[in-house]
């Protein structure tokens, strides 16, 4: 049986066991998220996450720490703007 730690307000209050799924692998708290980080071949990062540990990118997608990271890099080097400009209109007729 695995036991996860239980934080309130960001400090540590506690533990509880039972079988509730994937600790965070940040913290050790119960994950909430998966990280929705893309690693290629239509596949994700995966790593599980809580929400304190995730950065909430778009509509439910999450990035965990490292990742987050590499976003801010690449948004701050101008590289969402330079892919937006890239798009083609789908055809409609």
């Amino acid at each position: 049986m695995a036991c996860y730690l239980v934080r309130k307000d960001g400090k540590q209050i506690g533990f509880i066991c039972g079988d509730l799924g994937e600790a965070c692998r940040e913290c050790g708290v119960v994950s909430d998220n998966l990280c929705d980080y893309p690693v290629g071949n239509g596949k994700t990062c995966d790593r599980p996450i809580c929400h304190e540990c995730s950065t909430l990118i778009g509509i439910d997608i999450h990035y965990c720490p490292s990742h987050a990271k590499l976003w801010e890099k690449f948004k701050e080097s101008g590289g969402v703007k330079n892919e937006l400009e890239n798009v083609k209109p789908f055809p409609t007729s």
